[in-house]
């Protein structure tokens, strides 16, 4: 059986076109389906033979664009509700190309406090994210055997997390690039709901 989803969902994305608004993952991929399923329906209606003799719907059949161009750009960007393909843009897979090296980054510097001296000032040897920053779970009677920034404490308060200072700035280049990975998201939606309100 095909499903067009929810129709009245489509109509307020498509009006939402008209005044050139962008459109959210979830709205694309719903016009993404109603396209794909058109193009079944058209498929569906076409003569089995050359020379078969058209009937009263066929000339409705015929008149369906199932605009291939746009559903396969929007199933080639947007992989899932999800997920943004990295190949959907050049500055969007070069930016989680920079995220991905600097999240490595923070870890061999993790790893190397984890595996240091340091081990015993530790309550776990295990890197924790508190607040979007990477830290280190610290037992409380070493807080000044390692230098950084506390972001949170256990519930008994015998351990504190601990933003170690030889990561700061790389975790704030984490969160610029998680702010610019965003940025181009939004990006990628705005240019396919172009795309859609041209079609």
């Amino acid at each position: 059986s095909i499903s067009f989803g929810n129709v009245k969902d489509i109509g307020s994305s498509l009006k939402r076109l008209d005044v050139g608004s962008a459109l959210s993952v979830t709205e694309l991929l719903d016009i993404c389906a109603l396209l794909e399923n058109t193009g079944r329906v058209k498929a569906y209606g076409r003569p089995n033979r050359e020379d078969a003799e058209p009937d009263c719907l066929s000339a409705l059949f015929h008149s369906l664009e199932p605009l291939y161009p746009l559903s396969t750009e929007i199933r080639r960007c947007i992989l899932s509700p999800e997920e943004i393909s990295d190949d959907a843009s050049p500055k969007l897979r070069q930016v989680r190309r920079e995220l991905k090296n600097t999240n490595e980054r923070v870890h061999t510097q993790l790893h190397s406090i984890l595996n240091g001296s340091a081990r015993s000032y530790l309550q776990d040897g295990v890197i924790t994210m508190r607040n979007g920053r990477y830290c280190l779970p610290v037992k409380a009677e070493y807080k000044n055997q390692i230098s950084g920034m506390v972001h949170d404490q256990s519930s008994t308060g015998a351990t504190l997390f601990i933003e170690p200072m030889a990561i700061v700035k790389l975790n704030n280049d984490i969160r610029e690039l998680e702010i610019r990975e965003q940025q181009e998201v939004e990006a990628v939606l705005a240019t396919l709901s172009e795309l859609a309100a041209a079609d």
